[in-house]
């Protein structure tokens, strides 16, 4: 009788493993889909990663947290390759605890390039706020550096959970700042300052530009923005409603974005978020539902869209999230048109892709800024897949990846050395 259910439960187990892997491998994915089956691979690994760090954390070994920032240093940050063809020079710096890489091209003598003034890029990593660093950006900036033959510069900012908002933000900023005060010290021309980041960092990015202008630090000559995080006050938009349920790169889920917003603001919340239901009646009649208008979405993004019943925060356990979720300094999207048509750069270069929640967000702030006529160049595409910007070497090297950040790099180039507009 023992043997028997210890067979059965082997056989339960074995079934689960079978329709897990097979749920996973076999996702949907559109017909023009470059390298589906590695990307089916990544997600596949990702998940095994998910449930590796849920069993560490619950057995008190290890935080779930950390497994996912190991399995991506791995995967990311241990393939990086510097060519001493390439002629850049890389050193790391603590500023205030925190470090930068700086990546700055050098003359054909090899030596570094100091004395002349360089375009600067100031470089802020995704991750959602809770992984990545240096090492893992690198592929990326890396590139950018050798592609625009400009100083890069990489800004690390402390990590959620361990460092909740306004961490992240505070750090951005302050580097920035002094950065920006001794220019001269790292030859940075501020005539051609470009803020950049991916995801998490694009958020950073797009803050960190408002917060230059609106204190008069400084104004940015160009963002650009990699499939940015832009606001939190409206899960609805379509994007979120389609592309969560999918779970790109097999970590971006309902479940994930919870535990998110969690760790970003240390406040537990449950599935009613995604009805909106982390804000109140009059916050969803407030001008912040203007700012995030489906209206400024193209209307295929909106069509066959089933209609949703939305939740109010009627007992107000949120407000301390909203305060916090709600702030110009998280949801940059969430200002009105004279902040936002003051307080922008020169011009904007922004990336969308088409499987990612984040796509409406980037929809809404490009027809926003068009709209008060400002200068953005908005690249959308239409099979690519959040995240995909800094898969540029190992095993999770996508070659749309490598085009991507050329083409990012030639547009900051023609717009810096004034090769084109």
């Amino acid at each position: 009788m023992n043997d028997l259910k210890f067979k059965t439960t082997k056989i339960a187990i074995a079934l689960l493993a079978a329709g897990f892997i097979f749920q996973t491998i076999n996702q949907p994915l559109p017909e023009d889909f470059e390298q589906p089956w590695k990307y089916r691979l990544v997600c596949f690994g990702a998940e095994l990663s998910n449930i590796f760090g849920y069993v560490t954390e619950q057995l008190g070994i290890l935080h779930r947290v950390n497994v996912t920032r190991y399995s991506y240093h791995f995967a990311v940050g241990a393939f990086n390759i510097r060519e001493e063809s390439d002629q850049i020079s890389v050193h790391d710096e603590i500023i205030e605890h925190l470090t930068i890489r700086v990546y700055r091209p050098m003359k054909p003598n090899k030596s570094p390039n100091k004395n002349a003034t360089l375009p600067t890029i100031l470089f802020y990593h995704g991750g959602g706020y809770f992984v990545g660093s240096a090492d893992t950006l690198e592929p990326v900036t890396y590139l950018m550096a050798k592609y625009t033959q400009f100083l890069v510069i990489y800004i690390e900012y402390r990590l959620i959970p361990e460092h909740r908002y306004p961490a992240a933000f505070e750090d951005s900023l302050e580097t920035a700042k002094y950065l920006i005060k001794n220019h001269d010290k790292y030859s940075i021309d501020l005539n051609n300052l470009v803020i950049m980041g991916d995801s998490a960092g694009g958020n950073l990015a797009t803050v960190v530009s408002q917060q230059l202008i609106e204190q008069n630090i400084t104004k940015p000559k160009l963002q650009v923005l990699i499939y940015p995080i832009l606001q939190f006050f409206d899960f609805t938009l379509p994007s979120y409603r389609q592309n969560l349920q999918k779970r790109i790169l097999g970590s971006i889920s309902h479940d994930n974005f919870k535990n998110f917003i969690h760790y970003f603001t240390g406040i537990e919340v449950d599935d009613t978020i995604f009805s909106n239901g982390h804000t109140t009646h009059y916050q969803k009649e407030s001008k912040f539902a203007q700012y995030v208008n489906k209206v400024f979405l193209p209307e295929k993004f909106i069509v066959n869209q089933p209609n949703m019943t939305l939740v109010n925060d009627t007992l107000g356990k949120y407000s301390e999230l909203t305060e916090i979720l709600l702030s110009n300094k998280v949801s940059p999207l969430l200002v009105d048109d004279k902040y936002l048509s003051r307080n922008t750069p020169e011009y904007t270069i922004l990336i969308t892709a088409g499987i990612d929640m984040l796509r409406d967000d980037g929809f809404i702030y490009a027809a926003r800024l068009k709209q008060l006529g400002k200068k953005i160049d908005h690249m959308h595409f239409e099979n690519l897949f959040h995240g995909i910007f800094g898969l540029l070497h190992g095993p999770l090297e996508f070659s749309k990846a490598r085009i991507l950040v050329k083409n990012v790099a030639e547009h900051v180039k023609k717009i810096c050395l004034n090769k084109s507009n």
